[in-house]
C-alpha cells in the first residue's frame, strides 16, 4: 500500500510503546476502509504494520461503540509489556 494514499501515518520503527490499545484487522484493505470512515478513523492515530492501528488513548469505548454501530468485524486488542 502506498503510504501517500493511506489516511493514517505509519508508525516508524523502532518505536517503544509501554502500553497501548491497538485496533487489529484481518487485512490491510480492511484497515484502510476503517481509517477512511470518519466515525471510526477519528479514533486512530497511526498504523502499526499493515493490519493494525494505534488507538487514541481514552477513546477505546467510543471506538468499540463505533465499530459495533457500523457492523465492522474488527477487534480491539490491548498490547503491553
Amino acid at each position: 500500500m502506498d503510504d501517500d494514499a493511506h489516511p493514517l501515518p505509519r508508525l516508524r520503527t523502532p518505536t517503544a510503546i509501554a502500553e497501548a490499545m491497538l485496533l487489529e484487522t484481518d487485512s490491510a484493505a480492511h484497515l484502510l476502509r476503517l481509517a477512511r470512515d470518519p466515525k471510526i478513523g477519528r479514533y486512530l492515530l497511526a498504523r502499526v504494520g499493515d493490519r493494525a492501528a494505534l488507538v487514541d488513548p481514552g477513546t477505546e469505548r467510543a471506538l468499540a461503540d463505533a465499530l459495533r454501530a457500523s457492523g465492522q468485524p474488527a477487534k480491539v486488542v490491548k498490547a503491553g509489556p
